[in-house]
């Protein structure tokens, strides 16, 4: 372990998970929720508050929080400047529907948008939540084309409205089974993915590129080029385990876009706003060009509930279409979007994400030489994944080995990203976690890894009854 500096607050567990408390409030409010909200297993804490950049439990545990609430509190708990923007906009305006009466706030932020949006995206649609973006986004590419496809990669999350979940596979079938609506209108492709081929076993890298190759063999057999409107996809695949495609992979689908009047919406819900390093995940690659960008999570800065689609001329300037919600654009979440702007562009906060970056490959990265079981780890900015294996050799996901170093690293006081079935640890901590308290936690995840490969748990003989079987 590196040398701590002793005013630096860092996690400490003391009490089993549960804690006492936190298993009263358990049992108390259990009878009330709905099943899914009454499974504690993935995390047996009830959050007390927040200090720092520590999560504090009923029981008086600490978590350093790389969850950031699902990426939506990028610059920690309640920032000041955040909250008094907040604060001034609704003594000033209360609530609005900025969609119907224009307001000084939701201008003032469409002005600052533009400015630093990329490539030739100059409109700005309201909205008010990552999956309502993509509905609209979807909108827009099939009334600027009047075509009625639209092609996204596996693994990707668009959100949970009626439509796109025919677009989203996460990367377990279990998150789409029984919710899936398999409606007309969505080409679905593999994503890029150096590490595991859909289409090959064994070790790699492998060439991402033959994703679209198979696009390829799609267009010449089942789906006709001027039929798909766009290609909707994610500039770094977040809930399939982070992967970023190279350079060769965006020079190669932005060429299929012009070459049948394909539109090329980017989803940046989750790596929006700095989480990459740079204002937006696209900008760390030479030359995308897209006709839509979505925005949300980080954008709210930690406020309000907040949303944008940004378009080009082409695509939005003469459109009929009228997206925006009741509480899109609301007059403190522009404040409080803007404040988070702000303190990006004044400088700092992307430098310390790009470090949290380097410390991650630092420390795990080794990892993959030391431990058989760690198949592949990779960062992004400050969102990162251990994906972890059986062997080698096989590369056959190892589930079960990721549930238990989850919750070895909970037992240490680091709050990560898990989930039953999946193969990959995720971390996704604010942008402006102290490096220390990061570097510490990133010590204590390979502790734990280290650790549970010494009694590894039995993987099931299927991934999917790993998900259906696994412990409630």
């Amino acid at each position: 372990m590196t040398t701590q500096d002793p005013r630096l607050e860092l996690p400490r567990v003391q009490t089993p998970l549960p804690g006492p408390q936190s298993a009263w409030l358990f049992a108390r409010h259990d009878r009330n929720l709905t099943g899914a909200n009454a499974d504690h297993h993935i995390y047996p804490l009830v959050e007390a508050g927040k200090r720092g950049h520590l999560i504090v439990d009923a029981d008086g545990n600490t978590f350093a929080d790389h969850m950031s609430a699902w990426g939506a509190s990028p610059l920690g708990p309640t920032p000041p400047d955040v909250k008094a923007a907040m604060d001034a906009a609704w003594d000033r305006h209360g609530m609005q529907i900025s969609g119907w009466l224009p307001n000084q706030a939701a201008l003032g932020l469409v002005e600052t948008l533009v400015g630093i949006a990329p490539g030739r995206l100059s409109r700005v649609e309201y909205s008010v939540s990552g999956t309502l973006a993509v509905e609209a986004a979807v909108k827009f590419m099939r009334e600027a084309t009047r075509r009625p496809l639209i092609i996204t990669f596996g693994g990707q999350y668009h959100g949970e409205s009626t439509y796109m979940t025919a677009g989203a596979s996460s990367d377990l079938s279990n998150v789409s089974s029984g919710r899936t609506q398999y409606v007309s209108g969505v080409v679905m492709v593999p994503y890029p993915n150096r590490f595991r081929s859909p289409f090959r076993r064994g070790p790699g890298p492998f060439d991402e590129c033959e994703v679209l190759d198979y696009l390829d063999y799609l267009l010449v057999q089942q789906v006709h080029p001027g039929q798909v409107a766009g290609v909707l996809i994610e500039p770094v695949l977040g809930e399939g385990g982070i992967h970023a495609p190279t350079q060769r992979f965006w020079d190669r689908l932005q060429a299929l876009c012009r070459r049948w009047g394909w539109l090329l919406c980017l989803d940046e819900v989750q790596t929006c706003m700095g989480r990459c390093g740079t204002m937006f995940a696209m900008q760390r690659w030479n030359g995308i060009d897209p006709d839509l960008l979505l925005l949300g999570k980080a954008f709210a800065a930690g406020g309000q509930p907040i949303a944008a689609i940004l378009g080009t001329d082409a695509v939005m300037a003469q459109t009929e279409l009228h997206l925006g919600s009741t509480y899109g654009f609301a007059p403190a979440a522009c404040a409080g979007a803007q404040a988070g702007i702000a303190r990006i562009l004044a400088g700092g906060v992307l430098e310390n994400a790009l470090e949290l970056e380097r410390i991650f490959h630092e420390v795990l990265a080794p990892l993959r030489v030391a431990v058989a079981q760690v198949g592949d780890v990779r960062a992004v900015g400050a969102m990162a994944a251990v994906e972890f294996v059986t062997d080698k050799a096989s590369l056959r996901p190892a589930p079960a080995l990721q549930y238990a170093v989850h919750h070895a690293c909970l037992r240490r006081g680091v709050l990560g990203i898990s989930q039953r079935g999946k193969w990959h640890y995720r971390l996704q901590p604010a942008l402006t976690m102290p490096p220390a308290v990061f570097r510490h936690s990133c010590e204590l995840i390979a502790d734990a890894i280290h650790d549970v490969v010494q009694h590894p748990p039995t993987e099931r003989s299927d991934v999917q009854d790993a998900v259906a079987l696994a412990p409630r």
